[in-house]
């Protein structure tokens, strides 16, 4: 009897083996690998993915992870700042973040006071779950030009009392996390830091001023921060 029992748990842990690998290789009817080009619309998101959640997995299923995504900072939309930024996914763990930024706006012409400036910043992200999804880390390159004056004392008591016009350049790193609203609607927090390179003319805070002097400056410090709502595609 015990040897026939001993046959039995045999033959039932191989058929549990075989049933096991052939899930894995997609042999009943779909892929445990939702990025495989053999996969049907039918997304088996991980475990410890907060797609997993019951609420959105779903309507998750009947896509795969987004391919990209458009969004804007609600950072800049308080400062008028007129922003719109794409994200493409790249891997299955790596996207492509191409934010514009474009402030156009003098908001005093008597006293001159403006804060226009135009900001390009790229940032590559790895994902330490899947793209769109939870935590990532960023390396961004930053170009701007700007063209400030008589901005309030909270800026800087020199940004107050003249006007600067010029370039920067530069570099940083940065941390994010992504949370899912819904299966379309998400939003994202993100830090970073890193250096920039300020080159610029300094004049007169009045209009039509001849340039006092041309200047340089290093900068250290916060170079992204961002509170972003998502649209997913």
């Amino acid at each position: 009897m015990a040897s026939n029992a001993t046959k039995i748990i045999l033959i039932v842990g191989c058929i549990g083996l075989a049933t096991e690998i052939k899930a894995e290789n997609g042999l009943f009817g779909y892929e445990m690998n939702p990025y495989s080009a053999n996969n049907p619309k039918l997304y088996k998101p991980d475990k410890n993915s907060s797609m997993a959640n019951k609420k959105l997995a779903p309507a998750y299923r009947k896509w795969e992870t987004p391919h990209f995504a458009i969004k804007t900072n609600i950072l800049f939309d308080l400062t008028t700042s007129m922003n719109l930024g794409v994200e493409f996914r790249v891997s299955r763990k790596m996207t492509l973040d191409v934010p514009f930024t474009l402030n156009p706006w003098t908001y005093n012409k008597e006293e001159n006071t403006k804060f226009k400036f135009f900001l390009f910043q790229p940032e590559l992200r790895y994902w330490t779950c899947e793209a769109f999804n939870g935590q990532f880390f960023g390396l961004h390159g930053h170009y701007a030009y700007y063209n400030v004056s008589h901005l309030p004392k909270p800026f800087s008591e020199t940004m107050n009392l003249y006007r600067f016009e010029g370039q920067l350049a530069g570099a940083g790193v940065s941390y994010g996390y992504h949370w899912l609203i819904s299966p379309r609607w998400s939003f994202e927090a993100e830090i970073g830091a890193g250096y920039a390179r300020l080159w610029y003319d300094k004049y007169p805070c009045q209009t039509c001023a001849k340039a006092l002097t041309s200047e340089n400056k290093n900068y250290w410090g916060v170079t992204r921060a961002g509170l972003s709502l998502i649209y997913l595609f």
